[in-house]
């Protein structure tokens, strides 16, 4: 079963961006660490940018948004020129269908972190 993480990675190189995951683990305290508190991979594409992208379970989606709008290092970020999405996960499919996952990508802007 592929992960909300190679999921993502696998749809934004598949938009010809360039991609890497920047989050850790740390053996010794056991937890996973973000970039900057909330950024598990990195995209970056000419004309576009670079995105840090929170990566999740659509269960999660509005959770790890709230989450991310309350890092500080995330205006920071945003202000140095980054951009910021969480991209959730859902299994969707019409009755009787095949269900397959579709993305939901949410940008956070910089308005809504003053």
């Amino acid at each position: 079963m592929a992960s909300p993480t190679s999921r993502t990675l696998a749809l934004f190189r598949s938009l010809g961006f360039e991609c890497g995951v920047v989050e850790r683990y740390n053996s010794f305290t056991k937890q996973r660490t973000d970039l900057a508190g909330c950024i598990d991979l990195l995209a970056w594409k000419e004309d576009v940018g670079i995105i840090g992208i929170q990566a999740c379970a659509g269960a999660s989606h509005a959770a790890r948004r709230t989450k991310a709008v309350a890092e500080p290092r995330l205006e920071t970020w945003i202000r140095s020129g980054g951009r910021f999405e969480v991209v959730s996960w859902l299994k969707m499919g019409g009755r009787g269908k095949r269900k397959l996952w579709q993305p939901r990508r949410d940008e956070v802007k910089l308005v809504e972190l003053i």
